[in-house]
C-alpha cells in the first residue's frame, strides 16, 4: 500500500509542475516581432595578407562605421568581421552593435559569403542571431538575415567600399 500512496504523490508533484509550467512559460514569453532596416556603412580599418596556398587567397580582418535606417529612427552600426576569401570569392564573420540615440543597443553575430564583381564590388549575403540587448532590446532573442551590395569598391585613395545592406530580423523580448 505504502507503494502505491508514493506513485500517487510522484505523479502529483509531476502534474502540478506541469500545469504550473504550461501557465507560467507563456506569460514570460513576448510574441515575436519583425524588425525590417536597411545599413550603409564604409570600411574604417583593414588589415589582410595573402596564404600562400593557391593563388588569390586573401584572408584578414576589418571595422565597418555606419548608419542603420529604420521606418522612424536611425542608429549607429559598427562592425568588426574577418574574411577568408579565394578569386574574389568567400566567407566572412563577425558582430555588429547597433546603438540608438537613447542609448540603447543590440548585438548580432553574424555570417555569411561575399562574390566580387569584375569592378571591384561585391554582393553578399549573411543570416545572424541577436545575442544581447540593452535599454528597450535588454533581453532581445531572435535571427536575422542580410542581402548586401557594394556601391563603390574599396580603394586606399578614393572611396571606402561603401556598402548598403537590408536586413530582416525576428526577435522576441522578454515581458515587463
Amino acid at each position: 500500500m505504502k507503494k502505491s500512496k508514493m506513485t500517487i504523490t510522484i505523479l502529483s508533484c509531476i502534474g502540478i509542475f506541469l500545469v504550473t509550467a504550461l501557465i507560467l512559460v507563456p506569460a514570460t514569453q513576448a510574441k515575436a516581432e519583425t524588425m525590417k532596416y536597411n545599413y550603409t556603412s564604409q570600411v574604417t580599418k583593414m588589415e589582410f595578407t595573402l596564404f600562400p596556398d593557391v593563388k588569390g587567397h586573401v584572408v584578414g580582418v576589418l571595422e565597418r562605421r555606419g548608419v542603420a535606417i529604420f521606418k522612424n529612427e536611425v542608429a549607429a552600426v559598427d562592425l568588426r568581421l574577418t574574411f577568408d576569401s579565394i578569386k574574389k570569392k568567400g566567407s566572412w564573420e563577425g558582430y555588429a552593435i547597433t546603438t540608438f540615440k537613447d542609448g540603447s543597443t543590440f548585438t548580432q553575430k553574424i555570417h555569411g559569403t561575399s562574390t566580387f564583381a569584375p569592378d571591384g564590388t561585391k554582393l553578399g549575403k549573411g543570416k545572424g542571431k541577436y545575442i544581447k540587448g540593452t535599454g528597450r532590446f535588454e533581453g532581445i532573442k531572435g535571427e536575422i538575415s542580410l542581402n548586401g551590395r557594394a556601391i563603390t569598391p574599396l580603394t586606399k585613395d578614393k572611396t571606402k567600399g561603401d556598402n548598403w545592406v537590408e536586413v530582416i530580423g525576428t526577435y522576441t523580448l522578454p515581458k515587463k
